[in-house]
């Protein structure tokens, strides 16, 4: 958890509070379904269209993002899926793709007299482009991946709804939240760190801080003027 700053930890936080109140359901009881609309997030935030494909498809990269459509593994588990597109926004929020475009020039009709047709196609790839593994990967874009792991994590089991469930078992939380059991289980830790930054966060500033020391009071003209 070392790696796990308090910066980063008031930084995803914000985000994910300011993503929540926007796009997802507020209307739901979380102590009955405190599942977050990921999809609805995802498309308020530039995702047109999310495709299962086979694993080859990706040629080992962690996810591809290609003119407003997210493509995911196949294989993967629901809750693996979900908690993939909830990383691949983390990046679009975050601005943290590479794009990279592809132009080509056609001849429109195929004859020589026609004009030229100019496609331009881009293209969003995420840090761990080219590798399944995070371990593979250089220290600062590892560094990356583990912030909007991080950060898919917050936004599928915000803290204030874990909170409601966490006397429950793994099991059962991740059903509710509908994520892999094992999310869950590095949340419990994740949020007990959370909670003791966002508290300290919180703490209110000491009077002299706040108060302009060069502003003198009349408290007694003051309790005269409350008084009349």
């Amino acid at each position: 958890m070392l790696d796990y700053t308090a910066e980063a930890v008031k930084t995803i936080n914000e985000k994910t509070n300011e993503l929540l109140v926007k796009y997802d359901d507020l209307t739901k009881n979380p102590t009955i379904d405190p599942s977050v609309d990921i999809m609805k997030i995802a498309q308020a935030c530039g995702v047109k269209k999310v495709m299962l494909v086979p694993s080859d498809q990706l040629n080992g990269k962690h996810a591809v993002f290609v003119d407003g459509v997210v493509e995911i593994d196949e294989n993967d588990s629901c809750g693996q899926r979900l908690f993939d597109l909830a990383h691949e926004v983390g990046h679009i929020v975050f601005n943290q793709y590479t794009i990279v475009q592809e132009i080509k020039i056609s001849l429109h009709g195929g004859d020589k007299q026609s004009l030229p047709l100019v496609t331009i196609s881009t293209e969003y790839k995420a840090a761990r482009q080219g590798t399944s593994k995070k371990s593979e990967l250089p220290p600062l874009e590892r560094e990356a991946e583990d912030f909007f792991d991080r950060f898919a994590a917050n936004l599928l089991v915000p803290v204030h709804r874990f909170q409601l469930w966490e006397d429950k078992t793994d099991k059962e939380i991740a059903e509710a939240f509908k994520v892999e059991e094992r999310c869950i289980a590095k949340r419990r830790a994740e949020i007990e760190h959370e909670i003791n930054v966002l508290t300290v966060a919180m703490k209110p500033c000491p009077i002299e801080n706040i108060v302009d020391p060069s502003v003198k009071l009349d408290i007694d003209a003051l309790m005269q003027a409350a008084n009349n």
